[in-house]
Order: C-alpha cells, then sequence, then structure tokens
C-alpha cells in the first residue's frame, strides 16, 4: 500500500468516525479499497489505536468501515487447509450459525412466552462457544503478533468478543429474572448482531490473514486447541507435535539449597497448586507452570508475547500501571481475589529483582482459596477421607 492511498483511505475512515462520510466520498475511495489486502485492514486501524484512540473508540465506528470494505474483503475468503486450526474454526462457526438459526426459528413463531424454555436453553448452549473465542485469543493472536506486530490490532476482535460474552449472560439473566419480551428482544437482536459480525470479520479477515502462518505452525496451534475443545463439532483426531525442549537428567539445576535435574524441577513446578507465569523485565512471557488443574488458559503461544497483548482492552491499564509501580521501585506486589466459576481466587503479581535490588519481571500466582477459606479449628491427625 502506498502512502497516497493509506493516507487517503485513513482521511476516509476519519470521516466515517465522525459520521461524515458519505456515498460520494466512498465513490471517491472505493479504488483505494480495492488495493487493500486484510492484513492492511489490521494496519490502517492499529495505527489509529497506536495514535492514541481507545479500543472503544474505534469500535463506534468500526462497522461503519467495514462496510465499505467487505465488498472487497469478500473476494479473500479461503479455504482453510483440510483438518487444520483454521479449518476447525470455520467448522465451529458454521455449525454456530446452524444452531444461531434454530433459535431464529422459534422466535419466528412469535410467541416468546410459550417457547421461553426452549430460548433459554438454545442460549445456554451458546457458552459453549466461548472456546472459540479462547483459542483464537490464547492460541491464533499471539501466534500471528510473534509473525508481525501489525497484528495487534487484533485486541479489537477480543474486545468484540468480551461485548458478546456480556450480551449472553445478560440474555441468560434475563430469562432467570423473566424479563419481558421486548427487553429480550432488545438483548438478542445486539447479539445475533456481535457474533454474525464476529463470523464475518474472521471470514473475510482473520482468516485470510492466517495464510501467512507456516503449516508447522498451524499443527502447533492445531494441537493445542485441544487443551479448550471444540464447539459444536466432534472432536478431531489428535495428532501430536514433536516438543522442541529435551527432558534430559543430564541438566541439572543447582543452588545453595539443593539440585535437581531437569525432571524433577519440572515434575515440582507443575506439582504446585498454583498457575506461575513469569514475564522477564522487557515484558515478555517467557515461562508458565503447567499444573493439574489451570484457571486462565496458557498456551506455548504466548511465550514471547507482550504480556499487555494478553489481556483484553479494558485491562490494559492496570497491568500498565503494576509494570510502572515494579519498575520504578514502588511496589514490590499486587494482590487481588476475586470470584471465577464457584471458586475464590486469589491473585499475586510479585516483582522479580535481583541481589542489587534491579528489576527482572513479574511472577503471576493465582491459587484456588475456597477450602482455605471454610477452614476452623485444626487437623493434627491423618485424615484421606478429604
Amino acid at each position: 500500500m502506498s502512502k497516497d492511498v493509506y493516507s487517503r483511505v485513513q482521511a476516509y475512515i476519519n470521516l466515517c468516525a465522525h459520521q461524515q462520510a458519505t456515498k460520494q466520498d466512498y465513490e471517491l475511495i472505493k479504488d483505494d479499497i480495492a488495493k487493500l489486502t486484510p492484513k492492511e485492514c489490521f494496519m490502517l486501524l492499529d495505527d489509529r489505536r497506536v495514535h492514541g484512540e481507545s479500543h472503544e473508540q474505534i469500535l463506534g465506528y468500526l462497522e461503519r468501515v467495514l462496510m465499505a470494505f467487505y465488498p472487497h474483503l469478500k473476494t479473500f475468503e479461503i479455504t482453510p487447509n483440510k483438518d487444520s486450526f483454521i479449518e476447525h474454526l470455520h467448522q465451529e462457526n458454521q455449525a454456530f450459525i446452524s444452531h444461531l438459526e434454530s433459535i431464529k426459528a422459534l422466535l419466528k413463531k412469535q410467541s416468546f412466552d410459550a417457547y421461553r424454555h426452549e430460548l433459554n436453553v438454545l442460549f445456554k448452549a451458546c457458552e459453549e462457544f466461548d472456546v472459540h473465542y479462547l483459542k483464537k485469543e490464547n492460541i491464533l493472536f499471539p501466534m500471528l503478533e510473534k509473525k508481525d506486530p501489525t497484528f495487534k490490532g487484533l485486541t479489537l476482535m477480543w474486545t468484540l468478543h468480551n461485548y458478546a460474552r456480556a450480551t449472553l449472560k445478560q440474555i441468560l439473566e434475563g430469562f432467570d429474572q423473566n424479563l419481558f419480551y421486548e427487553r429480550m428482544s432488545q438483548l438478542i437482536g445486539t447479539y445475533f448482531f456481535q457474533v454474525y459480525g464476529l463470523i464475518q470479520k474472521e471470514t473475510y479477515i482473520l482468516f485470510p490473514s492466517a495464510s501467512i502462518l507456516s503449516k508447522n505452525e498451524d499443527e502447533s496451534m492445531r494441537e493445542q486447541s485441544f487443551e479448550y475443545g471444540f464447539a459444536f463439532i466432534p472432536s478431531p483426531t489428535y495428532r501430536h507435535v514433536q516438543a522442541l525442549h529435551s527432558f534430559s537428567d543430564k541438566n541439572l539445576y543447582t543452588s545453595k539449597t539443593g539440585t535437581l535435574s531437569f525432571n524433577q524441577l519440572t515434575m515440582f513446578l507443575d506439582l504446585l497448586p498454583l498457575d506461575c507465569t513469569i514475564v522477564d523485565e522487557h515484558d515478555r512471557v517467557i515461562y508458565f507452570n503447567n499444573p493439574k488443574e489451570r484457571f486462565f488458559p496458557r498456551n506455548e503461544a504466548v511465550l514471547g508475547r507482550n504480556v499487555v497483548d494478553c489481556h483484553p482492552g479494558h485491562s490494559v491499564s492496570v497491568v500498565l500501571d503494576i509494570l510502572n509501580a515494579f519498575k520504578e521501585n514502588r511496589e514490590d506486589s499486587a494482590t487481588f481475589w476475586i470470584n471465577f466459576k464457584g471458586k475464590k481466587l486469589y491473585i499475586q503479581y510479585l516483582a522479580i529483582r535481583d541481589e542489587l535490588g534491579h528489576y527482572k519481571g513479574v511472577l503471576e500466582l493465582t491459587q484456588d482459596i475456597t477450602h482455605f477459606i471454610g477452614l476452623e479449628g485444626e487437623r493434627r491427625l491423618l485424615d484421606w477421607s478429604r
């Protein structure tokens, strides 16, 4: 894309942002739009984020921009490679569309109250589709970002995921509260707009952009996806990708407090009843353990990724506050506790410093303390029952 084309398209996007774009403006710019690739769409939008616009500001006019871009972007729709990570995501989208159509069929009967229970069940099933979003956020997005920094603009799509999640939660709460049809129909209309829009953006922008990834990278993503499962489609046949690391016991970890082999150290870290993640002094994720029970998704694709990009837009300011406080030696820890899927989680961020007090990164620890909260008295005798 030449500088002239870039400037003209950005000027048109600016008109859309201020609701000033006319049909005549589009006619003047459509030949330039016809020169764009899906990747360049990310570049144009990410540039606005880099120059100070928030996710919410960009999303406020995104659909107006994409309406102008879609006729051209549709020409980039791909047929994914058979039995690949991208094909599985595509199949999930098609299966989800079928599920949504079954909801529409009930709504068209124009007897909302008569079908309230059936609709509740169908919308509850939509929660299953969240694994689709999680695989994008934790596998595909970081893989693309490693390949090309332009794809940091994908955080916009993550925010759209959160909008859809929030609307679905409101719909399910509405069924529980017996909200009237008028309010429920507004929420349902919003949800359909959000999820169909996401499928459209994946089909015409995200999946074609993912064609820059190699077959080996796709195989790695495919294997990682089995940690999440599959939404509305049967699980594909698992294929193992040969690990690049070695488990040789010849590699020893030695300190003043003892010596462990590579295997022993790995088993020790994975046995801890904690989610542990380490970020280095350059804000890059360099390690996470693999406990039996994990609370938040972690995949190999996250390694080397900037920790800021591992969070949705609305929480980035908190992450930056913690990092800056640690780097400036104003604080050494930050602690939170949250309710999560019926559990009470205790989350700590600890500054890593060397013997001279120089900042070397952050350790994130997450622990389930639900059982601890209910403890009373003492247990001094062995009891295997609980």
